[in-house]
């Protein structure tokens, strides 16, 4: 049901914007000129925080599902590369999930103690207009309204995205705990825990990687509003057209603190 709503999701938001986009092209639509400016996205630390999980994400894919399915025709020419290499499969799964869990941690302080990190977690928490945001995109792309709906700085989208990361980063840890420590866990829990939490884990690696996949590599690559690929993730910025497309009320309110600033020093 997720996976299928993400999907459903993603072609009604392709189909519109790919059309809105010919229409542009054909001068059917005017699209509004906007500057050369380039606005902050991601902070270097916010970037090397972004690698670092990529990085440990990517790595307990592949050796998570090795081990699942060693058959596989890409976990196949490890194996014949050199029997050791998938030997260590389970360590460096291992390492890769410490990796993920510090790499988690960090992020802790940066939300609750630095200035940015502090304004970041306040326009990531849920609120109302989320709703009413989802309602007036599923409205706008169904061709039920001509009204483009204005985002901010983080959408539903994104907020969506970051809490299912919470959520997912603390129930694979808990249960790859319950896993690593077998012997331990199957004394405390019982056989019958110890395969729930084995279930667990795996349906949510299921469940995170098809996320991935359908939902973040979407927006990040295939929206036609971004494609061939946001580069917010490795140099910072996105550029004012970037902005007006997919954060239009967070460029107005930037704009107009810039226009402010430069009333102030007029003054001055």
């Amino acid at each position: 049901v997720t996976i299928g709503g993400m999907v459903a999701h993603n072609v009604l938001d392709f189909v519109k914007k790919s059309k809105r986009h010919l229409m542009i092209r054909r001068g059917l639509i005017e699209e509004e000129h906007v500057g050369h400016a380039l606005y902050l996205r991601m902070s270097l630390s916010e970037r090397l925080q972004h690698a670092t999980l990529v990085v440990s994400f990517v790595t307990l894919v592949i050796t998570g599902f090795a081990l699942k399915f060693p058959e596989a025709w890409w976990v196949a020419p490890l194996q014949r590369v050199s029997p050791s290499v998938f030997a260590i499969r389970s360590l460096v799964h291992r390492i890769a999930a410490v990796v993920m869990v510090v790499a988690s941690i960090f992020p802790l302080y940066y939300l609750f103690f630095v200035p940015r990190g502090k304004q970041l977690l306040r326009d990531l928490l849920p609120v109302p207009q989320d709703i009413r945001d989802v309602i007036a995109v599923m409205r706008y792309n169904l061709g039920m309204s001509t009204v483009r709906p204005r985002l901010e700085r983080f959408s539903y989208v994104e907020k969506s995205e970051y809490w299912a990361l919470i959520w997912g980063t603390i129930l694979m840890s808990a249960t790859g705990v319950i896993l690593w420590f077998d012997n331990t866990f199957i004394g405390l829990l019982t056989k019958l825990g110890w395969d729930v939490a084995r279930t667990v884990h795996y349906y949510e690696a299921w469940l995170a990687t098809l996320s991935i996949l359908v939902w973040h590599m979407y927006f990040v690559i295939f929206n036609p509003e971004t494609y061939p690929i946001n580069l917010a993730f490795w140099k910072g910025t996105l550029t004012e057209r970037e902005m007006l497309d997919e954060h239009p009320l967070e460029l107005e309110r930037l704009k107009a603190a810039e226009t402010e600033r430069d009333d102030d020093d007029d003054e001055s």
